[in-house]
């Protein structure tokens, strides 16, 4: 088979990537810090509708990043590319999910980079359709932590849960000291400080979530000794 009949590839999405961040940099600078904390593992052709899946993933440390900074998934609009064949810019519908380009829709997907010059990529009225993503973590802690108040529920940042794995145990943050240190819950309503520079890494500070406001008010700094300790 010809060289010139090869499909495209992972590199040619990374590329078409890049260009697209550099191109919206001022005004979503978000999608180029997704990329400095993603990889492309593999892309894949659809169908129904025609065009890329992207499938991404990260190292867990950038993983809490994303889960932390970057919630927004949306449809953008405004981004074409030259054809080719035709001679002319043709707009693509590009989906983003957690700012991460994750598809592209376009007809004949397995020669996109054949048909347009990747390098070729024009910016006009930039239009987003944001789609609502359900924070499934935050749905478990919520089951977790049932047995609060409604005013201790909102002393905690359960809109920014996320789940954490470690030595096989699962827990869920409820409070971001914004330090890479966090305050979670296990699935039996513990809750601990993980501390990432600590020798003890993970350290019980209450056996049931209401035992956790005796020693919290909603003042996150009070919590620093506990942390550090």
């Amino acid at each position: 088979m010809s060289i010139f009949n090869r499909k495209t590839k992972k590199k040619h999405i990374e590329q078409f990537g890049h260009k697209i961040a550099e191109l919206l940099e001022s005004e979503m600078p978000q999608i180029k810090a997704v990329i400095r904390l993603s990889k492309i593992y593999g892309i894949s052709f659809m169908y129904e509708p025609k065009g890329i899946y992207i499938s991404r993933g990260y190292k867990p440390k950038e993983f809490e990043i994303i889960k932390r900074n970057h919630k927004t998934s949306f449809n953008l609009s405004g981004i074409s590319v030259w054809n080719k064949k035709e001679n002319t810019f043709e707009p693509v519908k590009l989906y983003y999910q957690s700012d991460g380009l994750t598809k592209i829709e376009i007809d004949n997907p397995e020669y996109f980079h054949k048909i347009f010059n990747l390098n070729q990529i024009q910016k006009d009225q930039i239009e987003l359709e944001h789609l609502k993503m359900e924070n499934t973590d935050q749905k478990i802690a919520e089951r977790i932590l049932k047995s609060l108040t409604k005013k201790q529920i909102e002393l905690l940042e359960l809109d920014y849960t996320f789940e954490i794995e470690f030595n096989e145990k699962l827990f869920y943050t409820i409070l971001d000291m914004e330090d890479g240190n966090y305050i979670a819950v296990d699935k039996i309503g513990k809750i601990y400080r993980l501390n990432h520079d600590d020798e003890e890494r993970i350290k019980l500070i209450a056996n049931k979530p209401s035992d956790f406001f005796e020693i919290y008010n909603g003042h996150k700094n009070e919590l620093d000794s506990m942390i550090y300790e």
